[in-house]
């Protein structure tokens, strides 16, 4: 085995530079997430063009394919967080390229043979849901597996490099474009579940190779082949393998709920429990936008371990997904009527299971960063035993609830699962790290939200239905929740932000 070679390292970064870091990738990632506004609007659209059952079996296959996508890649987006940063920063180019070989290699077998698996275990997924359809659409879906799980790998790895333009251009604006594009023509050409399915594939196979040129972008198209064929990375495997298993209970932690609600209660009802689950996940957006931006800063300190440098960005992140979360929330819950209604009249029959869901979202966004600590320090075993945990107590706690309350049952499930798994792994990473995200600056935003809130429900309960109450609320909810936090004071960080921001556009 070859000596790694050793380039230069990079200079320790200060808190400045990591702010700066946070600030810009940030905004690129909520640009990001701007384009991943349309995929709401392609839901609304299946829902609308292809009618409820339809929704609800896609939806069903969607779920099989999110649980083994995330199975496909063996724990090999942490990987590339933690070691491609942690490699780039030590000056460890060939690490660096073994680890991204790696990961790429890892992905594409596992998720191939998830995918065979899934194309010849359609017909008995299909008798299980009384849902015929299936047996043909689930062949025609599985390549997905693959395609989906090798573009979060070679987009994760250039966040790792800590360059987040690629993921803005892949997920943020082509996948989301593309799909929108694919549902439509699937509806001019006949509709259907078949045509549903070959728009999923086809939007999927263009959006792995648009990672592909952005991952050679980055790395450079001879480094991306001379990856493939690097010698096998020392470390990846070894910690890959506990997150990998780990990501797969997480799966069946998140989409638990799907399988159960389409197994116990039928596709109608997984419609509106989908439409319910897919608008409270917009809370927790904010949150991703700064997953793969503040896994690699972690794992670079973490390297060096400079623990005050962890507290600062994880505080400092934490407080910015509060400020963003917040309101989304609290906007989703005074309107969830009007918000599902979008999807048809039946479809608000799960304004109380939004409610549910959305509580559980805000959890996930304002805990969920904290956990990156104790993955990004390379404790992988503790993340699977967290994960299996909590996938057991969703999936025995839906077995109860579903059967007896339906949707309802399923929401109240994942708040307890996932609400129990934030806070254990919140106390962890105090525990083994000393390391938590809380400081009083957290209650601004959380007083500007109570305001927000106050000011949106006596709106909404004051004026006639219609398009007109729903603008005035949501822009009432915003300039109040503005007013708010600029009263009770910005933080340093966000000053220096807006002041930045205020002289770019003099300056324009």
């Amino acid at each position: 085995m070859t000596e790694p070679t050793r380039t230069q390292a990079s200079p320790p970064p200060d808190r400045a530079s990591d702010a700066r870091h946070i600030a810009r990738s940030g905004v690129l990632q909520l640009l990001s997430a701007v384009g991943q506004g349309l995929l709401p609007v392609t839901h609304i659209l299946v829902a609308r063009l292809f009618g409820a059952v339809v929704f609800g079996a896609y939806q069903a296959s969607v779920a099989i394919l999110d649980v083994l996508t995330r199975a496909g890649q063996v724990g090999s987006m942490g990987g590339m967080h933690r070691f491609i940063a942690a490699h780039r920063a030590a000056g460890e180019e060939e690490l660096t390229t073994r680890a991204l070989g790696t990961g790429i290699r890892m992905t594409v077998t596992v998720s191939s043979v998830l995918a065979l698996g899934l194309a010849l275990l359609a017909r008995p997924i299909a008798r299980a849901w009384h849902e015929p359809h299936l047996a043909s659409t689930l062949p025609i879906m599985a390549p997905a597996v693959l395609l989906a799980a090798t573009t979060l790998v070679l987009v994760n790895a250039t966040l790792g490099a800590k360059v987040a333009r690629m993921s803005l251009y892949v997920r943020g604006i082509g996948e989301p474009l593309l799909l929108l594009t694919a549902v439509v023509l699937a509806w001019a050409f006949g509709g259907g579940l078949r045509n549903l399915a070959i728009a999923h594939v086809s939007t999927a196979l263009v959006v792995t190779a648009m990672a592909t040129a952005a991952c050679a972008r980055v790395f450079g198209g001879a480094r991306l082949r001379q990856a493939l064929r690097a010698e096998q990375h020392p470390s990846f495997v070894r910690f890959a393998l506990p997150l990998g298993a780990s990501d797969l209970m997480s799966a069946v932690l998140q989409r638990a709920d799907t399988l159960l609600v389409a197994s116990f209660a039928g596709l109608d009802a997984l419609a509106v429990y989908t439409a319910a689950e897919f608008i409270t996940r917009v809370i927790a957006n904010p949150r991703y936008l700064f997953d793969y931006i503040i896994a690699p800063v972690v794992s670079e300190a973490l390297a060096t371990r400079d623990l005050e440098r962890v507290r600062y960005n994880l505080a400092l992140v934490t407080r910015w997904v509060f400020t963003a979360c917040l309101p989304v929330a609290v906007t989703i819950v005074v309107l969830r009527a009007e918000v599902l209604g979008l999807y048809g009249a039946t479809f608000v029959a799960g304004t109380g299971t939004l409610v549910i869901l959305a509580i559980t979202n805000t959890i996930v966004a304002c805990l969920g960063l904290t956990p990156y600590v104790l993955a990004m320090g390379g404790r992988s075993r503790l993340f699977l035993i967290n994960n299996t945990c909590a996938a057991a107590l969703n999936i025995a706690v839906g077995l109860v609830l579903v059967p007896r309350m339906g949707i309802p049952g399923a929401a109240i499930a994942v708040l307890v699962s996932t609400g129990g798994f934030q806070v254990a792994l919140t106390i962890e990473a105090w525990l083994i790290e000393r390391v938590h995200p809380f400081t009083k600056s957290l209650l601004k935003p959380m007083a500007a939200a109570l305001i927000a809130f106050a000011v949106e429900y006596a709106l909404r309960a004051s004026l006639h239905p219609g398009a007109g109450r729903v603008t005035l609320v949501i822009a009432a909810g915003a300039v109040s929740f503005l007013a708010a936090l600029f009263a009770l004071g910005l933080g340093a960080e966000e000053r220096e932000v807006v002041r930045k921001l205020v002289a770019r556009l003099r300056r324009r």
